[in-house]
Parts: C-alpha cells; structure tokens; sequence
C-alpha cells in the first residue's frame, strides 16, 4: 500500500539544507509553498468595497513555509520519518511538522 507523507517546513537555509539532504537521501516529493491563515490575512484583508481576486493577493505574499508531499510503500515511511528527523535536528534546527495518510486510491508511477 501507498503512503502519502506530508512535511511542513519554515523557509529558510536550514530548510533548503534539510529537503537537499533528503532528496541525496533518495527521496523525491512535490513541493508547495504556503502561509498560515493567520499570517495570510493579517492586515492583508481588502477593504470593504474594493474588488479583491486571488491573484493579486498570491503576487504580493512571499511563501512563509514549504509544504513536501511524498508519495511512498508503507514500508518505507519510519525510514523516511527518521531521515526527516535527522535533518531537521527533530524540528529543533527547522521549525516544522509532518504527518501520513494513507492512499486508499492510486494509480501512476512515482
């Protein structure tokens, strides 16, 4: 069976470092850049009249973090889990989380 294993990461060197060792490490993902809400519309918010799209916004805000998607074997994931770990110090050196899911419907080639 697939995993899907999810790695969130602050931005920064020490998180370009990280996904480098991982990837050398024999792991290939897709990466996302992303924002929180909180930190997405926190004074960003249009005001109350004005025509507000999406892609104005998007232009505007620099990605805050990087999430990876990793799509696995199920006996892969703990050694995944512990490559991330060691590269990011257990999120001490790169603020961050991860998390699997699993993939109940697959079809392709990774």
């Amino acid at each position: 069976m697939k995993r899907i294993l999810f790695l969130i990461l602050e931005n920064g060197s020490a998180a370009i470092r990280a996904l480098e060792n991982i990837r050398s490490s024999g792991y290939n993902g897709t990466l996302l850049g992303g924002s929180s809400l909180r930190h997405a519309l926190e004074g960003k918010l249009p005001e109350e009249h004005s025509f507000f799209h999406l892609a104005h916004w998007e232009a505007e805000n620099k990605d805050e973090s990087t999430v990876s998607m990793f799509v696995i074997d199920s006996d892969k994931v703990e050694e995944l889990k512990k490559t991330i770990r060691e590269h990011t110090e257990n999120f001490q050196s790169v603020k961050g989380a991860m998390f699997t899911l699993p993939l109940e419907d697959y079809e392709g080639a990774f």
